[in-house]
């Protein structure tokens, strides 16, 4: 049985049962959830996401934010085919939150590591007049 398929809690239930440790994560986070507006539980990729979430929920009940996004996907080139006929995907980028604060848009990301492929979609977000706001 492939346990990867099961949630990160039923893995560590199933490892602890046999005695074995859960593999820990690329960057040592630990996911979160969340009970959202509508019922549905969500996983955040760590903790500080899941708090700045909760920090972005009481602006928007306190009115000074609107328009919350999770996961807002900015494509920063189209997708095309290459001269040999290949097909090449669009190269995109998904903000952690995007917000309306004043009238203008906000786009905001958890980081605790910048990788080399962050690095190089903020800067081809400035290209695009896109400031993405590190927290």
């Amino acid at each position: 049985m492939d346990i990867s398929r099961l949630s990160e809690s039923a893995q560590r239930q199933i490892l602890a049962k046999l005695g074995q440790q859960a593999k820990p994560t690329k960057y040592r986070n630990e996911k979160a959830t969340r009970r959202m507006p509508n019922g549905t539980i969500r996983t955040f990729d760590s903790q500080k996401e899941a708090r700045r979430y909760d920090e972005l929920v009481l602006l928007l009940k306190a009115g000074e934010i609107s328009d919350l996004r999770l996961q807002q996907t900015f494509t920063l080139q189209e997708g095309y085919i290459s001269a040999s006929g290949d097909a090449v995907r669009a190269l995109t980028y998904k903000a952690d939150f995007y917000y309306t604060k004043g009238g203008k848009s906000i786009v905001e990301d958890v980081k605790g590591v910048k990788t080399e492929a962050y690095k190089i979609k903020k800067k081809l977000m400035q290209e695009k007049g896109i400031t993405i706001i590190e927290v």
